[in-house]
Order: C-alpha cells, then structure tokens, then sequence
C-alpha cells in the first residue's frame, strides 16, 4: 500500500543529546525514501508501516550519530549510550512504554493510506488513574500527544518539552 500525503522525514527516537543507558538503541524514523545509518554505518531498518523505519541497534558507549539520507536531505540526531551518564548536560531517556510492544498496538493505517496513532492512551492506562494525576478533564487527555512523547522522553513526566514551556502551549 502507498502512502498518501507522505510524512516530513524526521528521527522520532533517539533525540538530540539523550543518554540511553545500556546499549541497547530503538530507532524510529518517519520517511517515504530514507536511509538510516549510525556511526556511518548503514542500519538495517524494518518497514513496519509505509514511510517509517524502524530498528532495534546494540550500540557500546559513547557518543554516537543517527543520520537519516532521503532525497530531501539529511537528518542527523547525536545521542549517548553507556552505564554512565556523560558530561555536558545529555539526560536520560526514558523509553515507553517499558516493554517493546509492535507498532500496531498504537498505530495503524488510515483508509487514505496514512499512517496515525489508533491506539488510545487508555488502551493500557486506565481512565480514571489519568484523572487523579491531572488537572484536565477526561474529554482533553484524548490529547495526551500534545504534552507526552508516547515513544519516550528525557524530560519529566515523558513530556515532550520542560514542563514550564509544555504548559504554557496552551497556559498563559
């Protein structure tokens, strides 16, 4: 299947500056064309839906570099592995879900051939647990992307950014 209205490349996971304890690296990327390397070495990517690349890579520590080659350009993400964290401010990432799960139990593909997020935050998380936690109501955590990374996050929370600049997206 083809997908319409393909996505702007981009490196999902890992991001800029994070450290991923161990060695062991998840790798998403979203592109129609795309290559995926590290280190400069090409990585063996599955497709699991139309425009995203994903791998799982063994890496040792130290700094390395996730560079995503379409036709539109390139793309390059540094990041850090290793039992220690490295000086110079890279944070921890903290991957989520906690186990590997398929890319389906999330997303799926549109009618239209897009690939979107199907799965719903409360298919795992219940309801009324979100509630207790936040100050939103039900009908606005349906939202959840807005302020989580789903993938992962080396912010608080899994945020997306520091809470101070999360909240005021839509604060004052």
């Amino acid at each position: 299947m083809a997908a319409v209205g393909a996505p702007q490349d981009r490196i999902v996971k890992p991001s800029e500056g994070d450290w991923i304890p161990g060695g062991s690296v998840e790798v998403i990327a979203q592109s129609t064309q795309g290559r995926l390397s590290l280190d400069g070495q090409p990585l063996e990517a599955d497709v699991p839906f139309p425009g995203l690349l994903s791998a799982r890579v063994s890496a040792g520590p130290g700094r390395h570099v996730l560079v995503l080659e379409s036709p539109d350009g390139r793309i390059e993400v540094s990041f850090f592995t290793g039992e220690e964290q490295p000086h110079g401010g890279a944070r921890p990432y903290v991957s989520h879900p906690p186990v590997a799960l398929a890319c389906a139990h999330c997303h799926g593909v549109s009618r239209r051939g897009r690939f979107r997020f199907s799965g719903g935050c409360q298919s795992c998380h219940a309801e009324e647990a979100f509630i207790r936690v936040h100050s939103h109501p039900s009908h606005e955590l349906a939202s959840c992307g807005m302020c989580h990374d789903a993938h992962g996050s080396a912010e608080a929370k899994l945020l997306v950014l520091p809470q101070d600049k999360a909240c005021v997206q839509c604060h004052n």
